[in-house]
This record gives structure tokens, C-alpha cells and sequence, in this order.
């Protein structure tokens, strides 16, 4: 393929900037095999070859730097994090992409709390996005949806135009009829950490699993 048909470039977007109320602590700084959380799933997103990734942080800002800090992640500050739900997290990383001005496809949507998902699950994703780029594509186990969550491009502005008590689940089921369905054979799109006991089992099965991949 030359340079002139390869398809443009799919984003990622990681919402990074809760508190973590029922874990008691940052969950994204919690030890994943060699680093932390927040590490581990910004490594994953990077090997399914998704750029730019942009990890949007707020609570403890300055130590979630310093974790990304050798990461392709670039960080985007929320400074509503506070007073705001997950989606001004995500519209937060959308505006810094639409300023960019780069031929981007469409964005995935991910969890900051999932690094376990398994690597080749988010290649086929981001897969089916490059084949269909102007449609939904979301994993899905046993029929039920999961992340990373690909929206494209064109749907942008609509995201970025939801009010503050909106969801991106909102914008989906508005285009119910322009989702594309991953069949993932692992929960492990479904789950993720918010409590110390989802923490010990969710490190446990990844190292019994050995790791992402």
C-alpha cells in the first residue's frame, strides 16, 4: 500500500480523570505487571497501532504525568473534572483533536480502568474501523457492548454538542442503525476496576493469562 491510499490515522481518547471514590485511590496508578494501569492501557491502544492517543487526566494531574511520562500518551488537562461526568472528559480530548487538523478517521473511546483487555481484541476493532471509518464499531460480548468504543469523525461535533447530563451511550443509540458489532470471545471488554477486589482478580487472571497479548 503506498502513502497515497493508506488510510488515515485512528485516535484514541482515554478518560483518565476521576477520582476513583470506591476504589479509595487512584486506580490508575496501581501496579499492572512492570508499570501501572494507565500505562498498561495506553501500551495496549499503541501496539494496535492507534496515534495519536490522548489520555485526559484531573484528579492527581501531576502524578498521572509523571506515569505517562514515557508513553506515546499525549495528556489533556479537565479542569472540570470535578463538577463532570466521563463525556466532558471525552469532549475535552475531541476538541484537542479537532485542533490538530490532521486527517484523522474517527477516535476510540477507552477506559482508563481496563488494561487487561487483550491486545488483539482492539486490533479487530480498530480493523473494522479502518475498513467501514464512517460508522460506529464497538466490541460486543455475548450481545452485550463493550470498549474501546470507535466513533468517526463526522460524529464529532454531535459529541462535542451533548449537554452536560448526556452520555456518549446518548450518541450511540441515536446512530443505532450505523453500529458495526466486534465479536470479542472475552469479557474482558465488559469489565474493569473500580473496586480493590475487581483490582486483585482482574491482576490475577492477567498474570495467570500472561498479560495482554
Amino acid at each position: 500500500m503506498n502513502a497515497r491510499s493508506a488510510p488515515s490515522p485512528i485516535a484514541a481518547v482515554i478518560a483518565a480523570a476521576g477520582r476513583s471514590r470506591r476504589m479509595g485511590q487512584p486506580k490508575q496508578l496501581l501496579p499492572w505487571r512492570e508499570g501501572t494501569v494507565i500505562q498498561a492501557v495506553v501500551e495496549n491502544l499503541a501496539a494496535a497501532s492507534v496515534a495519536p492517543i490522548l489520555c485526559v487526566v484531573g484528579h492527581r494531574a501531576e502524578e498521572m504525568r509523571a506515569a505517562l511520562r514515557t508513553t506515546a500518551a499525549d495528556i489533556v488537562y479537565n479542569p472540570a473534572y470535578e463538577q463532570s461526568e466521563m463525556l466532558a472528559s471525552y469532549q475535552a480530548g475531541i476538541a484537542q483533536l479537532e485542533t490538530s487538523r490532521s486527517a484523522i478517521a474517527g477516535a476510540l473511546f477507552a477506559l482508563s480502568d481496563q488494561p487487561h483487555i487483550p491486545t488483539p481484541v482492539i486490533r479487530r476493532v480498530v480493523e473494522a474501523a479502518r475498513h467501514m471509518p464512517e460508522v460506529i464499531v464497538i466490541p460486543s460480548y455475548r450481545m452485550r457492548r463493550g470498549h474501546p468504543i470507535y466513533l468517526p469523525k463526522r460524529l464529532w461535533p454531535e459529541l462535542l454538542a451533548l449537554p452536560t447530563a448526556a452520555t456518549l451511550r446518548s450518541l450511540i443509540n441515536r446512530h443505532a442503525g450505523a453500529i458495526h458489532y466486534v465479536q470479542s470471545d472475552t469479557d474482558a471488554i465488559l469489565t474493569d476496576i473500580d473496586t480493590p477486589d475487581d483490582y486483585a482478580r482482574l491482576r490475577d487472571e492477567a498474570t495467570a493469562g500472561g498479560g495482554a497479548e
